[in-house]
């Protein structure tokens, strides 16, 4: 990878790439159109002189601001070609494709696939990304209990399950172990995961799982005893592996992304930091190449396991990024917060108030993640400060605010 280089930044999201119901438009799903503004969050990666392809032209306001804290951004681009992700209308955007081919690029996508590879040869441009086959083995979970007994690292018993065996194999895993965790071979955010500690538990999972794809095959593993669930992050290049940063998870209790918090009380943890570094080592040796994301268990008997390797750019990847940028050292990233009916970035101004927005002469505050919108109103914040007792009490400040404002729930991230 030629560091040199700018970065043209395409976050485009294919659904049947993360998981079965995410663009189902129901509550435990993400629409189509959610997806698509996840686009935006790109942005906060850019800088000075590199470029960004989104779906449509974010708020000016709220690119003013960026600008105010002293987050110089990309040139911002809106493909006017057609098809249901943003590569695919800037593929058929000849004249954007034209402007854009005047340059070089590192090419950075949310994650790999066909069609950025179509688009890197097209641009002749540096894809940071892993190739196809690469991708799609460590996109579904059943392939992760192989590469560690390859790289033996510890594991957690497993059973791989097709959709027909799931109900008999989950009722003898859970007569045995008492508690099963079961997940689907392809999902994300904590979309398509069930905790099964009940019998009407394995009822809802039967119904809930008929709605996957025919041949999606399920991970069934004991559910332990978790104290901690920390985010390890690596940026890998053909240089090599940079290190950047431990952060601790919080899970909701139907195991979906509810935030994280940095820097993490795990950041020194030796087993943690060995097995983070050994798959980084493997991934670089493989031919990854980007930002990936490994997520670990801490057990109640301080036993640590790797329980995802998410081959692409995290939502965790953005708060702990922008941390540097902004000269901070803790963050906590919020997601879902109900915000009173606000939407635009003037509004959720408002909403915050100086005393939360963050301020640069300050050093601390809150900055939004993803503004609210009609398809999705609720708001996901990342808190900055110097220090993690600071953030904690703008994030009570916060909760506060959005409880006496606003009676409504917010949706899963």
């Amino acid at each position: 990878m030629n560091s040199l280089l700018p970065t043209l930044y395409i976050h485009s999201l294919e659904a049947d790439r993360l998981g079965d119901g995410l663009s189902s438009g129901s509550s435990s799903g993400l629409s189509g159109s959610v997806l698509r503004s996840l686009s935006s969050r790109a942005i906060y990666l850019s800088m000075r002189g590199d470029a960004v392809v989104l779906d449509a032209m974010p708020d000016p306001l709220w690119l003013k601001y960026l600008s105010g804290i002293g987050i110089e951004i990309g040139d911002v681009h809106v493909p006017a070609g057609h098809g249901d992700t943003v590569i695919q209308r800037l593929l058929s955007d000849s004249e954007l494709l034209t402007t854009l081919g005047k340059r070089s690029w590192n090419l950075s996508p949310y994650m790999g696939g066909e069609e950025v590879q179509q688009l890197a040869t097209l641009l002749d441009c540096h894809v940071q990304s892993p190739q196809t086959p690469l991708l799609d083995r460590l996109n579904l979970k059943s392939n992760l209990l192989p590469i560690l007994i390859e790289l033996d690292l510890p594991t957690i018993p497993t059973t791989t399950s097709t959709r027909n065996d799931l109900i008999a194999e989950t009722r003898a895993i859970h007569a045995h172990a008492g508690a099963v965790m079961v997940r689907s071979d392809l999902s994300i955010g904590g979309l398509g995961v069930w905790k099964v500690e009940q019998d009407g538990d394995i009822e809802t999972l039967d119904i809930e799982s008929q709605k996957s794809n025919p041949d999606r095959l399920f991970i069934l593993q004991p559910l332990l005893e978790v104290r901690n669930s920390p985010n390890v992050q690596f940026d890998i290049t053909s240089d090599g592996c940079r290190f950047l940063g431990v952060s601790e998870q919080q899970m909701t209790q139907s195991f979906a992304f509810g935030g994280n918090e940095y820097p993490s009380a795990y950041a020194n943890d030796r087993q943690i930091i060995n097995q983070g570094d050994r798959i980084a080592h493997w991934l670089h040796a493989e031919g990854y190449r980007g930002l990936v994301g490994i997520d670990f268990i801490v057990t109640t008997e301080n036993k640590v396991f790797v329980v995802e390797i998410n081959p692409r750019v995290n939502t965790s990847t953005f708060p702990l990024l922008m941390c540097e940028r902004l000269g901070c050292s803790a963050f906590r990233l919020v997601t879902g917060i109900p915000a009173g009916g606000h939407a635009g970035f003037a509004s959720i101004a408002e909403f915050l108030g100086v005393g939360l927005l963050y301020d640069s002469d300050r050093g601390n505050g809150v900055i939004p993640l993803m503004i609210p919108t009609s398809d999705r109103p609720v708001l996901d914040a990342m808190i900055f400060a110097d220090d993690l007792d600071t953030v904690r009490a703008i994030a009570d400040q916060l909760d506060e605010r959005s409880k006496k404002r606003s009676p409504s729930v917010g949706v899963p991230t």
